[in-house]
């Protein structure tokens, strides 16, 4: 598991749930969508249980090209490794910091507009001695307790034939049809002199090298270096650096 996917799932199971009666209803309910899904578009739906840990994985033809069964369920983890394992490294770890993103920015949401917003990407699944196929990758969340804890998601995958289309990771808003702006969950991120600063550290620039540029102090350095860690849920300034360059921050 690499890092961006560690850290997301740490911050998915991290979260505050709730114990209200219910629940295996709404679960049953949620599963109804991913399979409708799955049937009516050929692709893949996955229904992640962040409370539970669990992932139920639905395929249509498409994703039974690949191997995957009709139905599986995945008791160990909410996370679809089934369907990763298909998908090349780099992008994956594009997805995942993409999730990160989208996480951080719902926070700012209330609760009953969380699920008004989706997560979109392209990605390439690899078949043996077969050219990669392009897939429109979706990820939402599907229902959260009063908390504001997400609670269940739904990924979806399904081919997207336009080759020579360029796709850039995107936050859209469903009730809308807008592109949430880079710059606004960006800072939701960052904030401007965190970038400022990580954008020094990724040109090898010391934290007293950072001080003198800036005309601050080296504690206010070393303070804006831990928030940094923090705020991108990583724990050293090489993973710190690697999410700020993937997802365009520096």
């Amino acid at each position: 598991m690499n890092e961006p996917e560690q850290e997301l799932k740490s911050l998915l199971m991290r979260q505050e749930f709730s114990t209200e009666c219910g629940q295996e209803e709404l679960i049953e309910i949620a599963k109804g969508y991913a399979y409708a899904y799955a049937q009516a578009t050929n692709g893949i739906a996955v229904l992640s249980d962040f409370q539970n840990d669990v992932s139920h994985i639905y395929s249509g033809s498409f994703g039974r090209t690949l191997g995957l069964p009709g139905y599986v369920a995945n008791r160990d983890s909410a996370f679809e490794r089934e369907v990763f394992d298909n998908i090349p490294y780099d992008e994956l770890i594009e997805r995942h910091i993409l999730e990160l993103r989208f996480f951080h920015f719902l926070k700012s949401k209330p609760v009953t507009e969380k699920i008004d917003f989706n997560a979109t990407c392209l990605v390439h699944f690899q078949r043996k001695g077969m050219p990669p196929v392009p897939v429109l990758h979706t990820t939402r969340y599907l229902l959260c307790h009063p908390n504001g804890s997400v609670w269940l998601g739904l990924c979806t995958y399904t081919p997207f034939p336009q080759f020579n289309s360029h796709v850039e990771g995107s936050i859209v808003n469903d009730r809308t049809g807008d592109t949430v702006c880079m710059e606004q969950y960006d800072d939701l991120l960052l904030s401007r002199r965190q970038i400022e600063i990580l954008s020094l550290l990724a040109k090898g620039e010391g934290s007293k090298q950072i001080a003198d540029k800036l005309s601050i102090s080296v504690n206010t350095v070393s303070r804006h270096r831990q928030d940094i860690l923090t705020r991108l849920h990583v724990t050293n300034t090489a993973a710190a650096v690697e999410i700020g360059l993937r997802t365009h921050l520096i």
